[in-house]
């Protein structure tokens, strides 16, 4: 009884031994993956940042009524490294419609957002828009656009073309967008404010009240394997950038306008 015991016993060593090792070559092959994209998106940020980033880029819509961008930033799915781009906003005489150039692709929720932007930038300017169509157009380096967290950045762009006036080039924002103008939480707020910062922002405007989690990896060695653990770290993203960009809360569509329209 005590040998197959022993038996049993060894048997389950082998097994665990031989998941960790699967485990530790599968994490192995994760994180070189991981480095190379890294690298390979940070050169493409470096390229971004020394042509100029963040100002007018060649993609302008065609000239109508009123013509305005915003900065915009997203993370990427395959690497969790924040990229900036550009949002275009044009208001030409039409019926009414909201038209979202689906290159590259938007996703349906942005779509939707970009919709209640629109209702937002209306009501903030007091312009009755059902004579006009508004043309919403992206630029993030062919990255597929998803989420509603570039509603509020789409919703000052709104207001900016509507008013004929400017957006900041050295601000950005990210946060959804309420119907009733309230500027709503996001995900992956330090990747996008590491990018904001390297892109050249100035001026990184989040949610009222979120909270800012950074990534880290924890090695740790157990028999002789070593294992890879990701988890999250709080960050203060004010004391964090200090010095290096200025971070501020924004609660409502007026605030945003307050910080980035000029």
């Amino acid at each position: 009884m005590a040998r197959k015991n022993a038996l049993i016993a060894l048997l389950c060593i082998i097994l665990i031994l031989s998941t960790s090792a699967s485990f530790f070559i599968y994490r192995q092959q994760q994180q070189a993956i991981e480095v190379l994209s890294n690298k390979l998106i940070e050169k493409e940020n470096v390229i971004q940042k020394l042509s100029g980033a963040g100002k007018e880029s060649s993609m302008v819509p065609p000239g109508g009524e009123g013509v305005s961008s915003a900065n915009i930033v997203a993370v990427r799915s395959d690497s969790r490294l924040g990229v900036i781009g550009r949002v275009y906003v044009e208001v030409r005489e039409g019926n009414g419609r909201v038209l979202a150039d689906t290159h590259p692709f938007v996703e349906p929720d942005t779509q939707y957002s970009a919709r209640k932007a629109v209702k937002v930038a209306e009501k903030f300017t007091n312009r009755d828009v059902s004579n006009m169509d508004i043309i919403i157009s992206f630029d993030v380096n062919g990255t597929l656009i998803g989420g509603p967290s570039a509603g509020a950045a789409i919703a000052v762009a709104t207001v900016a073309a509507i008013e004929g006036k400017n957006v900041r080039e050295d601000a950005v924002i990210t946060g959804t967008i309420e119907e009733g103008g309230r500027i709503g939480h996001v995900g992956g707020v330090f990747e996008k404010a590491k990018a904001a910062e390297m892109n050249g922002m100035k001026l990184f405007l989040m949610p009222e009240g979120q909270e800012v989690y950074e990534e880290r990896i924890r090695k740790e060695k157990i028999f002789g394997f070593t294992f890879v653990n990701v988890y999250s770290s709080p960050v203060d993203l004010k004391d964090y950038m200090k010095g290096k960009m200025e971070v501020e809360e924004v609660s409502t569509i007026d605030d945003v306008v307050a910080y980035m329209i000029l």
